[in-house]
């Protein structure tokens, strides 16, 4: 298979994640407590703490088509993936819902980019950062975005 998009309904995805002897992510609850425990009930991405609740999120993503062309709901059995290859127990990360929600349909790379240029973007939009830059109270870091995961990887979480 190439990285081309692809389109497949969701009983499709078994078939491919066992080809490629992957185990399909099913979001069942011994998969949702491996993930949770994956890094100790913390956030892969920030390290936060995920409490009670916990977004179990595609590190590269996996698109689900609800809706047709025209926003319209289309039933159960027509709904579609996007990369359905990706929908494997080995792309999931354990995320807060704050770091799954911005995140949304990005990759991993474009968030970090996206991320590295958050004081941009808000300097850009409000005359309160730009304010709190000038007095003192806001400062900006140019250091590169680590995740959480990685920080763990290089041993650089405590």
């Amino acid at each position: 298979m190439t990285d081309a998009p692809t389109e497949r309904t969701c009983k499709e995805v078994l078939q491919v994640a066992q080809h490629r002897g992957a185990e399909e992510w099913r979001n069942t609850k011994a998969q949702r407590e491996a993930l949770r425990a994956r890094f100790g009930g913390r956030c892969a991405y920030c390290g936060g703490d995920l409490g009670k609740t916990m977004h179990a999120d595609h590190m590269e993503p996996c698109i689900r088509l609800h809706t047709d062309p025209w926003s319209r709901p289309v039933p159960v059995e027509e709904r579609r993936l996007l990369k359905p290859e990706r929908n494997v127990v080995s792309n999931m990360m354990p995320a807060c819902a704050p770091c799954n929600l911005h995140k949304g349909g990005y990759s991993l790379e474009q968030w970090r980019t996206y991320i590295a240029r958050s004081a941009e973007i808000v300097r850009a939009q409000t005359s309160t950062f730009r304010a709190g830059e000038r007095f003192g109270v806001i400062s900006v870091s140019d250091r590169p975005v680590r995740f959480y995961f990685e920080l763990l990887a290089g041993g650089g979480a405590t």
